[in-house]
């Protein structure tokens, strides 16, 4: 192994402050088999050197004890450590790699390893799933047959299942699927948030007189909590959504007073491909993990705690730990909301013959064949309509939807997280998984909200008070919000 004369972190490797320690944590996806090994700990004389590394310093002026560890010469042997020539320097829209077989790239995925062959991490990581044999997708992933069954012996309610709806593209078809060509039950619940688009309320509104024996419930938050809370979500964690927590929150109690039997919303499977195939453990069939998998009763019970209940997480700069952040900051902002989660919950954990509705969900890469067959046939169906100037089929139903993507991106970029911008990743799977054309995915990108603050961005704001003095003052805004934000690098 050749040590580096002049050594340095490879980009997007930085040492952090953890709980037990100093810890190197790489803003990127590594190739298969390092993808998960994004966070590590490090002894606290290393991670000084390592910090103090600037391409100058000659590996000889390293402290003895440093120069001659194995942990350096593990960081070396991986290319965490490297000579300051091989350091990778940051790409441009200009100048970047993009994956030979999906539309991921560098640029907006900063940190993004590639094989070989030009294949990103993450298709590498789907290839990984389908060579082990085993099963992959979403663990709550449901077929016709399934939906059949269950809905066969509910005798409890005179709903079937609850699908949380939005108006967009996915939700319809849900509506339409499980009503219309299965002929279940359906009881449709939206959270009317204030951002929803006027076209998706109307499609809702369609939907119920072409699916005449569908159900309708409609929440809504006051306009100041709503708007108190998206604010408060800001500061907290750089962002401001609060979906779909909040349909979470409003219905799953509604739905275990209904005694409905399944919970069902509109996310496709790309949509979860980081949680199904990068952080997961994948298993083959032929070698099956030690015990039992949990059931769909349990996962749901363990979504439900994560959502209502989430833990301080273990490790700050996981995957996991964004989430945990987000919920945790969402129920800081709306409390007073999750008295009859809370309850469900107690009730699920203290008796496990107290009824829990299940949260499941459709295979869509298989049932759907294709976004835009998808589209054409909620159209003709459902004589669902597409927003005014809106052309990427993504995600159809919220206004400020490039927001997201954009604080994304800048958070991302910014190293202030290691959570994966989402609609890059989602749309890259759907090439993958054959949902796309790369052409169509490449006209998809282009209208995410990753190129430049979204027009949208100035209302938003100014809805929620935020100001310019604010982008730099208003707690992790300015990770969000601003090109120089402090403590960052490319």
């Amino acid at each position: 192994m050749h040590m580096p004369t002049h050594p340095v972190l490879q980009y997007r490797w930085a040492v952090r402050d953890g709980r037990e320690g100093k810890m190197l944590v790489y803003y990127g996806l590594r190739n298969p088999p390092h993808h998960q090994e994004t966070v590590l700990p490090v002894p606290e004389a290393l991670a000084e050197a390592l910090a103090g590394l600037d391409g100058t310093t000659p590996l000889e002026s390293l402290p003895a004890a440093v120069r001659e560890s194995e942990a350096l010469s593990r960081l070396v042997e991986q290319g965490i450590v490297v000579d300051k020539a091989n350091q990778r320097q940051p790409s441009t829209a200009d100048r970047k790699q993009t994956c030979t077989r999906c539309v991921a790239d560098d640029h907006l995925l900063p940190g993004l390893e590639f094989d070989a062959r030009g294949v990103c991490a993450f298709c590498q990581c789907y290839e990984q799933a389908a060579q082990a044999g085993g099963s992959a997708g979403p663990c709550n992933a449901v077929d016709e047959a399934a939906l059949l069954s269950m809905a066969k012996d509910n005798k409890d309610s005179r709903f079937d299942v609850m699908v949380l709806c939005t108006g967009g593209k996915d939700s319809t078809f849900l509506l339409w699927y499980l009503a219309k060509k299965l002929g279940l039950r359906v009881l449709a619940a939206s959270w009317n948030m204030p951002y929803t688009n006027d076209t998706c309320r109307r499609n809702i509104r369609r939907a119920l007189e072409l699916l005449p024996n569908v159900e309708l419930v409609e929440r809504t938050l006051s306009a100041n909590a709503c708007r108190e809370a998206m604010r408060s979500q800001f500061g907290n964690v750089g962002m401001p959504c609060l979906c779909p927590t909040v349909a979470h929150v409003l219905f799953f109690p509604l739905a275990a007073e209904e005694r409905i039997p399944m919970v069902m919303q509109g996310v496709e499977e790309v949509q979860l491909a980081v949680m199904s195939y990068v952080m997961r453990r994948l298993q083959s069939d032929k070698a099956p993990a030690p015990g039992a998998a949990p059931s769909i009763r349990e996962q749901t019970l363990q979504f439900l705690e994560m959502t209502a209940q989430p833990p301080e997480p273990a490790n700050p700069y996981s995957l996991m730990a964004d989430f945990l952040h987000y919920q945790r900051s969402i129920r800081s902002g709306l409390a007073p909301l999750y008295g009859p989660l809370d309850r469900l919950i107690t009730r699920a954990r203290q008796d496990e013959s107290a009824f829990l509705p299940q949260l499941l969900r459709l295979k869509t890469n298989t049932l759907y064949g294709s976004w835009r067959e998808t589209a054409e046939l909620m159209q003709k169906e459902m004589d669902w309509q597409m927003p005014p100037g809106h052309k990427g089929l993504l995600h159809t139903s919220c206004r400020i939807e490039k927001v997201k993507d954009y604080c994304q991106y800048m958070r991302f970029r910014n190293m202030r997280s290691t959570f994966f911008p989402q609609s890059i990743v989602e749309v890259s799977a759907g090439v993958y998984f054959g949902l796309l054309s790369r052409e169509e995915a490449l006209r998809e990108v282009a209208e995410l909200g990753y190129h430049g603050e979204p027009e949208v961005m100035t209302e938003l704001l100014g809805d929620l008070g935020i100001s310019d003095a604010d982008r730099r003052s208003h707690g992790e805004t300015v990770y969000s919000l601003c090109d120089d934000a402090p403590g960052c690098r490319e």
